[in-house]
């Protein structure tokens, strides 16, 4: 390439090899802030009144409210997503006005006619929903109770939670002596019919 009689060479051509460096570090580091601004522009839209923050309080707000999302779904995990195995459990609550409740839980697979089951157990243990709760999960099922004895018994003893405790998990067991029979495999068909011997 040729101006006014002399040759110009290309830029890449004329530089040294430490320039050429130095132009490349540049760029990837340009493009590196780039990407970093981008992120916290995306941040920033994330996390309401964050319009105006500088990158590090920017930063601390994300870590707080991280940690406050991840606080609530611990919570919501351990309080209502049905866990893998069978479980059953029973604690103290205590309410207002000096009224002892238990609050109990049971985890297990879903099926027809389960709700009907554990209200049939609290019965037997001579106790009664005052609140109920169930989630459903891919085909896993718990359902946690507020339990209050029947007969007005301010306080509820070891023996009425054993006693709730032992009428939950008959449901439990009932459930896995229901499970062996509707795995099994029908042994004859009726689809044809039988044939005359």
């Amino acid at each position: 390439m040729e101006t006014d009689g002399a040759a110009v060479l290309p830029i890449t051509a004329s530089c040294s090899p430490a320039a050429r460096s130095c132009r490349s570090h540049s760029e990837a580091e340009r493009k590196r802030r780039q990407r970093i601004n981008g992120h916290l522009a995306t941040l920033r839209s994330l996390l309401p009144s964050a319009a105006r923050m500088d990158k590090a309080t920017l930063l601390g707000e994300v870590v707080r409210h991280v940690r406050e999302l991840r606080g609530i779904a611990d919570e919501v995990a351990s309080s209502s997503v049905p866990c893998e195995g069978d479980e059953v459990g029973v604690e103290d609550e205590m309410v207002e006005g000096g009224c002892g409740r238990v609050r109990a839980w049971v985890c297990c697979a879903d099926r027809p006619g389960l709700m009907g089951e554990l209200s049939q157990a609290v019965v037997a243990a001579r106790a009664r929903a005052v609140r109920a709760e169930m989630t459903t999960v891919g085909g896993r099922t718990r359902s946690v109770l507020e339990l209050e004895l029947v007969g007005g018994s301010a306080a509820i003893d070891g023996e009425a939670r054993s006693a709730i405790r032992a009428a939950l998990r008959e449901v439990l067991l009932d459930d896995r002596n229901r499970s062996v029979d509707r795995f099994k495999r029908q042994r004859t068909s009726n689809r044809f019919g039988t044939a005359a011997l």
